[in-house]
């Protein structure tokens, strides 16, 4: 026997192989056909959408617990300025005053502070209408010629910062 290489198929193209075993060839555009498990692959997906969907949701409660948390801090701090604000305005108001005017203002300060904690012991019947300043009804919105009603200097100061911010959106 002869070593010929016509008859050895290994020495022969790529391209004639395929086309004797009736392949198709990397030069033509025909698909190959590859095995997927259609139902794992939209597991997968199916769970990657649900994880994506409860991450977003978690991400979202979270955002608003931050957003709650900023604005009882800017609360509290608004709060302290003004208590602070209110000490000062007092401190300056008493330096100003008569022995007799300083007498009345603590017999007014005792007073209040009782009321106060009789209104703690047995509830203040203010709450039940809506409270001081409220103008009736809990959560309706003043009117032009509503009586509002303002127990200290603190509450003077609240009322002059709110009125200076819709004095800000307004113009």
């Amino acid at each position: 026997m002869s070593w010929d290489d016509s008859d050895d198929d290994w020495d022969k193209s790529d391209d004639e192989i395929d086309a004797r075993l009736g392949l198709a060839s990397n030069n033509t555009a025909a698909p190959t056909t590859t095995f997927h498990d259609d139902d794992e692959e939209d597991l997968a997906v199916i769970e990657r959408a649900e994880n994506d969907k409860a991450n977003h949701q978690s991400l979202r409660s979270k955002g608003k617990q931050l957003a709650k948390k900023k604005q009882a801090e800017l609360e509290r701090k608004e709060e302290e300025e003004l208590a602070r604000k209110a000490m000062e305005l007092e401190m300056e108001m008493e330096a100003n005053m008569t022995i007799d005017e300083r007498r009345e203002m603590e017999k007014r300060r005792v007073e209040e502070a009782d009321n106060a904690l009789t209104d703690d012991l047995f509830g203040a019947v203010e709450g039940v209408r809506g409270g001081p300043g409220s103008g009736g009804a809990a959560g309706k919105a003043m009117e032009a010629g509503d009586v509002v009603k303002m127990k200290d200097l603190k509450d003077h100061l609240k009322h002059a910062r709110k009125v200076a911010q819709c004095l800000k959106v307004s113009f």
